[in-house]
């Protein structure tokens, strides 16, 4: 049974291996240091280390020991052409972002969430204890109370799009990986933030191709040799299919929403290679800004949500009190 990995630890353990790569280890040094550090994964790094030492990359022997597909597939394209150690600093401070984000999604929901569990405890005993007495000094309704309406179309509401949502999913998970991507970045809310993720994925990989010298060409022809379950190996062989069948480079990125429109203008340019990798570093780092932005945004708009909700169930809990003594008031006067 492999053992299950946290997240807290691949982000720390790709910012530690980054580091002891720039400051002079080599790799095999560097995975027989981290024991050290992390006793608890003894076992985990002595069966990396003794692929390593079967002649494996690192990338290969993650994926054997359980690592993240998609972090294992960015770290393959970097080891294949250089630069490992900086990679796996930028991949573990992107995590550790990650991580601060879902931490402040938590903080963001958290209150409300209790808010809405407490309301469900209130609201669960004042229809078992108070609202049969209420209706006894007012036997003339026995129709349910706008509480009971509201949560009643709340229920049907979310069942049907439970059931949408769950006949949908299952659609979309039998489409090919490209497609089922190219999908996921129209759905509401989240679709924009995954396409920003992806587009700041494929920037920042072709970033450190260019600034090690390759050519698209020759990126191509590295991407191949990547994990073939690698969503990046599938969008550089739809590239070179296009471009085989007589498309151009710019109409080929025009057709992709994996490709951002700034990279078909930085391409457009001709600018040399030194040029192209210095823009497409930038365009990457603005990405990542857009990325960090988005994700902020749709965290900041989910608490209001929620408190609306609970004003909206709050406002039904009183007109279901208030509403019937008032009438039994009537009919008293």
């Amino acid at each position: 049974m492999k053992p299950r990995l946290t997240v807290q630890f691949n982000t720390a353990f790709m910012l530690l291996l980054g580091q002891l790569l720039q400051n002079g280890f080599s790799l095999q040094q560097a995975i027989g240091f981290m024991p050290v550090v992390f006793p608890e994964k003894t076992t985990w790094f002595k069966q990396v280390q003794t692929s390593l030492e079967a002649g494996q990359r690192l990338a290969p022997s993650l994926a054997t020991v359980a690592f993240p597909a998609h972090l294992v597939a960015q770290i393959e394209l970097t080891e294949l052409q250089g630069n490992l150690g900086a990679c796996l600093l930028h991949l573990g401070q992107l995590q550790q972002i990650q991580q601060k984000r879902r931490k402040e999604l938590m903080g963001v929901i958290a209150y409300p969430c209790f808010l809405l569990l407490f309301l469900g405890a209130l609201i669960g005993i004042m229809q078992v204890y108070l609202f049969p007495e209420i209706s006894q000094f007012n036997p003339t309704t026995t129709g349910p109370s706008l509480l009971q309406i509201f949560f009643r179309l709340i229920g049907l509401l979310i069942l049907i799009i439970s059931g949408s949502l769950g006949c949908y999913l299952i659609y979309w998970h039998r489409q090919p990986r490209l497609k089922r991507l190219t999908t996921a970045f129209k759905w509401p809310f989240i679709g924009k933030s995954l396409q920003a993720y992806y587009q700041y994925c494929l920037l920042f990989d072709l970033a450190t191709c260019l600034t090690n010298g390759l050519n698209l060409a020759a990126i191509n022809q590295l991407a191949q040799q990547l994990n073939k379950t690698s969503w990046l190996v599938e969008l550089m062989s739809q590239l070179e299919a296009t471009l085989n069948q007589g498309g151009t480079l710019l109409n080929a990125l025009m057709t992709q929403a994996f490709y951002p429109a700034e990279l078909r203008l930085v391409i457009a340019k001709g600018s040399s290679l030194q040029q192209m990798a210095k823009e497409v570093t930038f365009l990457a780092a603005l990405k990542y800004d857009q990325l960090q932005q988005q994700l902020k945004q749709k965290v900041n708009w989910l608490q209001p949500l929620l408190f609306i909700l609970i004003g909206i169930i709050i406002i039904c809990t009183y007109l279901s009190i208030l509403l019937p003594l008032y009438h039994t008031m009537e009919g008293i006067s």
